[in-house]
């Protein structure tokens, strides 16, 4: 009894093999990235399957690309991009031939820009990295891996980066081994408000011990060449002289006063209108 039902299990099997489905319907195929950025050798398996998708013995399969200047065929069954463009790949066998579509986009520079401020409570915000191929062509497809050197300080939220706590971090932008970085300040703001002076007017703001950055910009009211200054009263910072914008940093170590001040022109001088912004910043 047991002799006879191994018989009919090898019958079952050779009945099977038999009947195996052997004409191909199609070239099965690992498809390569959506967008290729290096020169590195991606391997292509590709076989000629069944109706069911199950490869099929005995079949080979050829590949060719072009254009040729683009990607290249390597032996082995992979395939290298050359230089930045779009080509499409061949695969073909078993009587049949499919086209892979292949995008290869080589950078050579990731452009970011050199500095960035954040203010703690804003919302993330993008980097802008550009990434550039050659001849400074931008590559807008090309996805950007983004990183930060103290996540305490500035985290990255999917492509964007969160500012978390005063401080400095840099940023790097990468597509694979090509990268640039970003030093970027996370400050605090402590004002920010429009400004109007008059002639001769005067805007005051008290501050408490730590570090501080002023932005000031002003316009007049009519063409003139007339700015305002910025003093201090308890702090051992510079004064500046009378302009329209002004990017000033001090280090308050007792409770101190900034002023920014239209200076009189005896009753002839323009107004003053435009923006104040104070913000706590990292100790140098």
């Amino acid at each position: 009894m047991r002799f006879l039902h191994g018989l009919t299990l090898t019958g079952v099997a050779t009945l099977c093999l038999c009947c195996a489905d052997s004409k191909p319907a199609s070239i099965a195929f690992t498809a390569p990235p959506p967008i290729i950025v290096s020169g590195k050798i991606i391997r292509l398996e590709a076989s000629v399957a069944n109706k069911k998708g199950e490869p099929i013995g005995g079949q080979t399969v050829t590949c060719s690309a072009a254009p040729a200047d683009v990607v290249e065929v390597v032996s082995g069954g992979g395939l290298r991009c050359l230089k930045t463009g779009d080509a499409t790949v061949t695969l073909a066998g078993g009587g049949l031939s499919t086209p892979v579509a292949v995008k290869c986009r080589i950078p050579t520079e990731v452009e970011v820009p050199q500095e960035l401020q954040l203010v703690l409570g804003s919302a993330p915000a993008p980097l802008h990295a550009r990434v550039l191929g050659e001849g400074g062509r931008e590559l807008k497809d090309v996805p950007v891996q983004l990183s930060s050197s103290d996540a305490s300080i500035v985290a990255v939220v999917g492509d964007k980066m969160k500012p978390v706590a005063l401080g400095r971090a840099r940023l790097r932008a990468a597509v694979e081994e090509i990268a640039g970085v970003t030093a970027v300040e996370v400050d605090e703001r402590i004002v920010s408000e429009p400004l109007r002076l008059a002639d001769g007017a005067r805007r005051s703001f008290k501050l408490q011990p730590g570090d501080y950055l002023v932005n000031v910009d002003v316009q007049a009211d009519f063409k003139a060449p007339q700015g305002v200054t910025v003093t201090w009263e308890g702090a051992a910072c510079e004064g500046q002289p009378e302009r329209q914008s002004h990017r000033v940093r001090c280090r308050v170590n007792e409770a101190a006063t900034v002023t920014v001040a239209n200076p009189k022109q005896f009753g002839l001088g323009a107004g003053m209108t435009g923006s104040v912004a104070i913000y706590r910043v990292p100790s140098q």
